[in-house]
């Protein structure tokens, strides 16, 4: 998983209360505060990592098998 650009924690925060606050008209938004603050960390986390491009996720693979024919 990748996400470019890079993002800080609290452009990432931002981004997540406002369409939080767009999606339950405001005040209610302000309850998932500490979930959003977890999601931004997380974000920024992987924004940071520097994945090579022919490098991807094994999504839904067996990674005891990737790399290997079919049989």
């Amino acid at each position: 998983m990748r996400l470019k650009p890079p993002v800080s924690v609290d452009h990432a925060r931002n981004y997540l209360m406002s369409c939080a606050e767009l999606a339950w008209d405001g005040p209610q938004a302000l309850e998932l505060g500490p979930i959003l603050d977890g999601i931004a960390n997380a974000m920024a986390i992987v924004s940071a990592l520097d994945i090579p491009d022919d490098i991807e996720p094994l999504f839904g693979e067996d990674i005891a098998t990737a790399g290997q024919e079919p049989r």
